[in-house]
């Protein structure tokens, strides 16, 4: 067999400038893609959703040091639109994120007033200026960090990441063990519990499989478990229906256990968080990430207020070129004149003339749904989506920012051009790692998602 061959021109490896630390390794004697079953991980872990690489992607110390700012920073400045932009007023706010509903915005301020952190994830695209930034996901709801789990059976593959001479060249920052720790720093902040045991109630919609509801709940029971032993405390998850949750002498109960964090992974279109649950948050005795504010927090339309503030130079200096540097173009669309490219016009004008520079998407969509890609559209599907995002309101234009190339194995195992969307974790004051999703070229259609194909890969920094 023979070994994998680095070209010295290929400058964007997923292995950055690594190539020849790896190149010792057969590309024929490593499978492209793990095989959960065959090792030993949490029972949900072993039946994941997503093809997982076996292959690290290797990043720079620089490029670390920018994620970690931009996932620290910028859901700070996204807090500050509600004042800076609206003026707090709340009819603005009511109309703008909440469909004009303004009993729903007093609540959403009260939450907002109250400074939770929560957990958010950046999606980027590493173009040929730098990170950009596609989006911000608020709220327990962000998945990749679980991804963390097939760590150390990536590891098991390339020597280069095990040998005690250059295995300190690489970290993998372990997403699951800040996170867990970030919401029991929050817990025990918020409600400080004097229970002996604190009990978290997790919401995971509607798994009519009772044995992988028991798996979603033994795989998060046992990450934060493991977090309360390292402080001596005792934890432990439970799960239920929404509806479970009540108020009783004003803390909130699921059947006779005292609640002290409620974190929804999931909450299905027919279901619905009890009045309860705001309350016992507004009353502090319980650690609520997914208040109403996060309605404000999560909409992709703050990444064109964000950019509109900075150009009035509403920010610190460096906030604004931060903003600048790493947010695209983006813009509401309706019915007004925009200015693009140095051209002010309709938006609609805008969208028709730059198709293929544009992207039109769902403010609060998710997993690629109802993102529309001018580059990979006909004529025809690009005016389709111009009159859906003009009839439903609440979608944004932004400008398309290709991923550079980076060399990956497909899965005939050879190395051939992919596109990568980075998922970068912030946890309050905390950059909690990144991972990332890699495609094709060969099969490029613009949406990079791991619920359409995309191959998900764990990240590890080069350490001087």
């Amino acid at each position: 067999m023979e070994p994998i061959q680095f070209e010295p021109a290929i400058k964007n490896s997923i292995l950055s400038n690594k190539e020849a630390q790896f190149e010792s390794n057969r590309i024929k004697e490593i499978p492209t893609l793990i095989e959960p079953t065959q090792y030993k991980l949490p029972a949900i872990m072993q039946n994941y959703a997503y093809p997982v690489s076996t292959w690290p992607v290797v990043i720079s110390e620089k490029m670390q040091e920018t994620l970690a700012q931009l996932c620290v920073r910028i859901p700070q400045l996204i807090k500050a639109i509600p004042e800076l932009y609206f003026k707090n007023d709340e009819k603005r706010i009511a109309d703008f994120y909440f469909k004009g509903n303004e009993m729903v915005t007093q609540f959403a301020m009260i939450c907002h007033q109250k400074n939770v952190e929560t957990g958010c994830r950046l999606d980027l695209t590493y173009s040929k200026d730098d990170f950009k930034i596609l989006e911000v996901n608020v709220g327990s709801s962000i998945g990749g960090w679980q991804v963390q789990s097939f760590e150390k059976i990536i590891r098991s593959f390339h020597p280069q990441l095990t040998d005690p001479v250059t295995a300190t060249t690489y970290e993998s920052r372990n997403s699951q063990a800040i996170y867990m720790k970030f919401l029991v720093d929050k817990i025990l902040a918020q409600v400080q519990p004097t229970d002996e045991m604190i009990n978290v109630f997790v919401g995971v919609g509607h798994i009519e499989s009772e044995k992988i509801k028991q798996d979603v709940i033994d795989f998060f029971g046992g990450l934060l478990k493991k977090e309360f032993a390292a402080r001596g405390l005792k934890g432990q998850a439970h799960t239920g229906k929404f509806a479970s949750l009540t108020l009783k002498n004003s803390k909130l109960y699921h059947k006779d256990e005292v609640m002290h964090g409620v974190v929804a992974f999931k909450v299905e279109e027919d279901e619905q968080v009890p009045a309860d649950v705001f309350r016992a948050f507004i009353m502090d005795q319980v650690y609520f990430p997914d208040h109403l504010a996060t309605g404000i927090y999560g909409d992709k339309r703050n990444l064109g207020l964000l950019r509109e503030l900075a150009e009035q130079q509403a920010f610190s200096a460096e906030d604004n070129e931060l903003i600048l540097q790493h947010i695209p173009w983006s813009s509401e669309i309706t019915p007004k004149n925009v200015s693009y490219a140095g051209e002010t016009s309709s938006i609609v004008n805008i969208l028709r003339k730059y198709k293929d520079k544009l992207v039109i998407k769902a403010a609060q969509g998710y997993q690629g749904k109802d993102v529309f890609i001018g580059k990979f559209s006909s004529e025809e599907e690009w005016e389709e989506a111009i009159k859906i995002a003009l009839t439903a309101a609440d979608f944004i234009a932004q400008e398309y920012n290709e991923s550079i190339n980076f060399l990956a194995p497909n899965g005939q195992q050879e190395w051939t051009d992919h596109k990568l969307i980075w998922g970068a974790f912030g946890f309050g004051p905390h950059y909690g790692g990144v991972w990332v999703r890699l495609s094709e070229v060969a099969n490029d259609v613009g949406v990079i998602n791991s619920a359409t194909g995309a191959v998900e890969a764990i990240v590890y920094e080069i350490k001087k």
